[in-house]
């Protein structure tokens, strides 16, 4: 299969980057570092990074006419299913290549690179890169710097489930081939400013601990007193995981009346399944939902409470 994309890069004068609505860091970073390796291995190719949303630490979105888009190939990135993919217009690309590491919910592209064991879509970039497909094109320090920081974003440094072995290994090499200076890029990706600390130290007096299972739930009012969008909101996430007492945690956040809401488990509390029978999904250990209303949004966090209690499933 990475012959197969390679030959499409190579086919293309036109590439545009897709990858979806309210990109998190693995999502910013892996399109940063596909554009980086494509100007460095291709530089007589029009490359350009779709979308509308923004990610708070750094992003890059590319005003593109309809009619390259027409003309390009499009590279799909850490995109489960078309409705979540930050511009209608993939649509319309003449050749659709999809590069992702969540559960397969739709094989939507024309070639699909679905890697469900690695812990970041930049994990299953670089690995593609490293490849014997791809051997004797550049990976230059700059590519390097956005797919490791693509996954500490992701992995929260390395701490969540779905590390592996083969994740060092590939952040090894990274770190290598890049000279990268670890303890900068992860000051850069994971500390914080003082006052989104202080707005952080507020959502935390929200949550609410019910047997082994933590969540918050934000209205629109309190968002706007904050002074935070969603996602910024959402990003607290991981630091409910920190308590030792917990199984599973979750945040939900009011959008015009509606609840979306993200949530986080330990190994061997398998949550996409619940996630799956409300119109969401994800990862084991790691899914969300959205537009859920109040009543749905209680219901929703009870069947967590309730499989908070149970002995864990660790293989």
């Amino acid at each position: 299969m990475y012959r197969k994309i390679l030959e499409k890069i190579k086919e293309y004068d036109s590439i545009t980057i897709f990858r979806h609505q309210r990109p998190d860091g693995d999502c910013m970073f892996s399109a940063l570092a596909m554009g980086q390796f494509l100007k460095d291995n291709f530089p007589d190719k029009k490359v350009k990074i779709a979308g509308k949303d923004v990610y708070d630490i750094i992003s890059r979105n590319d005003k593109i006419s309809d009619r390259f888009i027409r003309n390009s190939l499009g590279i799909v990135l850490d995109t489960s299913n078309w409705d979540r993919i930050d511009d209608d217009r993939v649509r319309n690309v003449k050749f659709k290549i999809k590069i992702d590491h969540h559960p397969i919910v739709e094989d939507y592209a024309d070639i699909n690179l679905a890697d469900v064991k690695a812990s970041a879509c930049a994990e299953v970039l670089a690995r593609m890169f490293m490849s014997k497909q791809f051997k004797g094109l550049i990976l230059s320090p700059e590519t390097c710097r956005y797919l490791y920081c693509g996954m500490i974003s992701d992995t929260i440094n390395f701490r969540t489930t779905n590390v592996t072995a083969d994740t060092m290994d590939i952040a090894s090499k990274l770190i290598r081939k890049g000279d990268l200076k670890v303890s900068e890029l992860v000051e850069y990706v994971m500390d914080t400013d003082i006052e989104s600390f202080k707005k952080s130290t507020v959502i935390r007096s929200k949550l609410q601990i019910k047997e082994k299972m933590g969540y918050i739930i934000l209205k629109e009012s309190d968002l706007k007193k904050l002074n935070m969008t969603q996602m910024e909101a959402k990003n607290n996430i991981d630091e409910i995981g920190r308590i030792k007492d917990l199984n599973i945690w979750a945040i939900a956040i009011e959008n015009e009346h509606r609840f979306d809401c993200s949530v986080r488990s330990k190994r061997g509390f398998v949550i996409n399944s619940i996630c799956r029978e409300y119109g969401g999904g994800g990862h084991a250990n790691a899914a969300a939902v959205k537009k859920l209303d109040r009543k749905t949004l209680d219901e929703f966090l009870n069947k967590f409470i309730v499989l908070s209690q149970k002995k864990p499933k660790v293989k």
